[in-house]
């Protein structure tokens, strides 16, 4: 309990603390989430846990616009929701856990977090994970696609190699490969290993040889192990996405400009070209490129008149020759001639002889105007100089525009990297032994080098279990990922510490995928809908009469929580909004809501998980909870104020007058009726389990009287909503203060996670942790807030190994 009302005193200070331009301006309501995971690959059984950092998207600072994050854990493969619950946030800050059960099938999954006000940013909040039922297989596969293709017969046949992992070779093994394209399975061969573990399956007459996944499932007498790859067809001839980019936007006739270019295969990951020529129309070559970082490169360039240019890469060998962006006759150019950390210098240019009236030069960052000015043009062009120290970290857009307000030019650079919090580490050892204690100091500092008091979000996780995924840290995903479309390779390595290497690359980054595809100003998705978290009833027209109808516009719900009841009234569209204050007092239960006795009745629920209509959300297999049959509900605080009070509230069976779904309440509660009548016209016999279903109004035999069957009402009228999903500890042993406990084998992976780690005044935290009985190297994650709203990441390992 200290520890939390200390955090709570921290981020309240935080906010007040941060000062600036940006955080005085009137700031959109929009949030951005990002997700810390205790490890991204899990074995199944195991425990995720989450934290969440929300901020306010533009201004970078802890947002307490919303108190409850929704979360929901989706498989890839079959696109199923397999968990849903909300969790709440204090002032920008939340914790979470869900277990992953072992009935879940192996397989990628992602893990999407958003509240009310999230939903405009593409719902992009997400992290993936990967289940397995085991991550240290038993036995390997290695498979070789040199020579696998034959294309006159539409062939493949790639060389599948077995061995265990000590390099035996695994013979006689039982082999299932399966081709798999787009989801679907277009070819399977069962074989056998030889003598060599070998074996080469055939599949023939294959339509295409382009983003197939290959599927191996290994039966031997070591066990059943499953693998999955992607087909590598070696070629000499690839086939890739190339794309030139000139800086501004567009090329201008008789203006040298820097051109930037991209390279990727059609899966995203970057093609280094090692040599290209651009040519003009006669195959005369003007001048020669090659990559830099990532498939990315930039060239300066001087286009003629009258001349027509294409692209030619010689290594790799592609065979396609790429068309050249489009040359225009008369126009503005947009340079920036020098980068340093303390300034830009900018080169604003005009073709010869082209006229124009006065320019508006510039500056916003994350929708935010930051500078302004009037430039009148004299000569070829206009130098201009701006200061950064008073622009905020990260990506800002330079435009330049006419006086109707039409962009001329645009150019996205990236600001102020140097601006980043500074973690260092200290351990009391080099190496240690298992379950050995393990003493751990950090210290964080500005870029100025003061201390800086911090919230840190900390993991150490065995590397076997290493992330297959290109993951963000919180700075990359806050001040790139968030801010770019599409997907950025290896986001992390743009902050790696270099200052002339980080800036070069974030520029090349910029001038490409960033070039036209900045994301603000925001526009809200057409798929997304109402965001409200709200209870609705709605009455079956057909059920009443019209003027009966009319009359039930605005309905009383009985509302019941383990800390109170209350009746609350709808408004005149019968709908009643749930509070983040109703979710808060039934943390760990649940509510329940039951309307009028009114014929026709029905409670629905509407939630912000259904606001992305594109995810099927009635795939969705909820776990359902018992609920005692004769709860009654003491009088306990109410949970709304200014609400009629009810003294008691009483859900039970009721056999007199009809069934009750088996006897048994939480079919009521459901929407279920399971009552049903056996062949001697007794309901819900016990000498005999199955039978019709009743007809409302019959008479049967009911706890041996003749009586007239009703069907239950409250299975429309009585429904239940969960509260905030608690969070339960996480499990650390301590060998010092229980040393018995050392007798028991700790198979520990994940050997702390603890997600609100608070500096002292001087910057400092001391961290105490055991280890487990595994000999590994364990990765080590920090993630960094500061008071000062600058950000932070560190990793490095710890070694355990005897």
């Amino acid at each position: 309990m200290k520890k939390l009302i200390s955090l709570l005193f921290f981020i309240v200070g935080l906010q007040v603390s941060l000062k600036g331009d940006l955080a005085a301006q009137n700031l959109s309501n929009e949030q951005s989430i990002y997700l810390q995971l205790n490890k991204s690959v899990f074995e199944l059984g195991e425990d995720l846990w989450f934290s969440a950092t929300v901020l306010n998207a533009q201004s970078l600072l802890p947002s307490s616009l919303d108190s409850s994050l929704f979360v929901e854990l989706r498989s890839k493969a079959e696109n199923q929701v397999v968990f849903k619950e909300i969790f709440e946030i204090s002032n920008g800050f939340s914790e979470g856990h869900l277990f992953l059960a072992d009935t879940l099938k192996q397989g990628e999954y992602s893990l999407f977090a958003f509240t009310r006000n999230s939903f405009s940013d593409e719902v992009k909040k997400t992290k993936s994970i990967l289940l397995k039922s085991r991550i240290t297989p038993s036995i390997l596969v290695d498979v070789n696609f040199d020579n696998a293709l034959t294309s006159g017969l539409n062939a493949l046949s790639p060389k599948i190699k077995v061995v265990r992992r000590s390099g035996e070779l695994v013979k006689t093994a039982k082999v299932n490969a399966e081709i798999w394209s787009e989801n679907k399975r277009v070819a399977r061969v069962k074989t056998t290993t030889d003598s060599l573990g070998i074996a080469v399956p055939i599949f023939g007459k294959l339509k295409t040889f382009e983003n197939l996944i290959l599927k191996i499932d290994v039966d031997s007498n070591l066990g059943e192990e499953q693998f999955e790859l992607p087909v590598a067809l070696p070629s000499n001839a690839q086939r890739i996405q190339f794309n030139l980019m000139p800086e501004g936007g567009n090329l201008v006739q008789g203006i040298s400009s820097q051109i930037a270019f991209k390279a990727v295969h059609k899966n995203g990951a970057p093609v280094e070209i090692d040599s290209a020529i651009v040519m003009d129309e006669k195959g005369n070559v003007v001048t020669s490129f090659k990559s830099r970082h990532n498939g990315m490169g930039s060239f300066y360039f001087l286009p003629l008149p009258s001349k027509q240019y294409s692209v030619s890469i010689i290594a790799p060998k592609i065979d396609s020759v790429f068309s050249f962006p489009k040359v225009y006759d008369a126009g503005f150019v947009l340079n920036v001639s020098k980068q340093t950390e303390d300034d830009l210098l900018f080169a604003v240019k005009k073709s010869e002889g082209f006229e124009g009236d006065s320019l508006t030069f510039s500056i916003e960052q994350r929708g935010q105007s930051f500078y302004e000015s009037k430039i009148i043009m004299s000569g070829d062009g206009v130098p201009l100089k701006v200061p950064t120290v008073s622009l905020p970290k990260g990506i800002i857009k330079v435009s330049l525009s006419n006086s109707k307000g039409q962009k001329l030019a645009e150019r996205l650079i990236f600001v102020n990297n140097q601006k980043r919090l500074n973690i260092t580490y200290e351990l009391n050892k080099a190496n240690y032994t298992t379950k050995e204690r393990i003493d751990l100091k950090l210290k964080v500092m500005d870029d100025q080098g003061e201390p800086v008091q911090t919230v840190i979000g900390m993991s150490v996780v065995d590397e076997v279990f290493k992330s297959v995924f290109d993951e963000d840290n919180i700075v990359s995903y806050f001040f790139l990922s968030n801010e770019i479309r599409g997907q950025v390779h290896n986001p992390k390595s743009y902050f790696s510490g270099e200052s002339k290497t980080d800036r070069d690359n974030l520029d090349l980054l910029m001038l490409t995928q960033g070039w036209r595809s900045y994301r603000w100003p925001r526009v809200l998705s057409e798929n997304l809908t109402d965001s409200d978290l709200k209870v609705s009833v709605k009455i079956n027209p057909n059920s009443v009469s019209k003027k009966v109808l009319k009359a039930l516009d605005q309905q009383n719900i009985h509302v019941v929580s383990m800390f109170g009841a209350s009746i609350l009234g709808t408004d005149k569209n019968g709908e009643l909004m749930l509070t983040d204050s109703m979710l808060y007092w039934s943390k760990g239960g649940k509510m329940f809501f039951k309307t009028d006795e009114v014929e026709g009745a029905l409670l629905n629920f509407h939630t912000p998980f259904d606001a992305t209509v594109k995810w099927s959300w009635d795939k969705l297999d909820q776990q359902k909870r018992i609920f005692a049959s004769t709860k009654n509900w003491n009088i306990l605080p109410q949970v709304e104020n200014d609400v009629r009070r009810l003294d008691d509230f009483v859900v039970e069976s009721k056999q007199d007058e009809y069934g009750v779904a088996h006897g048994n309440a939480r079919n009521i509660i459901e929407g279920r009726n399971t009552d049903y009548v056996c062949m001697y016209n007794i309901l819900n016999c016990t000498n005999h389990a199955t039978g019709r279903k009743p007809r409302d109004g019959e008479r049967i035999m009911i706890n041996g009287v003749l009586k007239t069957y009703r069907a239950p009402k409250e299975a429309n009228s009585t429904r239940y909503f969960n509260g905030y999903y608690e969070v339960p500890e996480v499990y650390e042993p301590d060998y010092d203060k229980v040393p018995e406990d050392r007798v028991f084998t700790d198979f520990r992976n994940s050997l702390i996670w603890r997600p609100s780690i608070l500096t002292n005044e001087n910057g400092e935290a001391e961290i105490s942790f055991f280890t487990s009985d595994i000999r590994s190297i364990f990765n080590v994650h920090i993630d960094a807030y500061g008071d000062n709203g600058q950000m932070g990441a560190l990793k490095f390992d710890i070694k355990v190994l005897k």
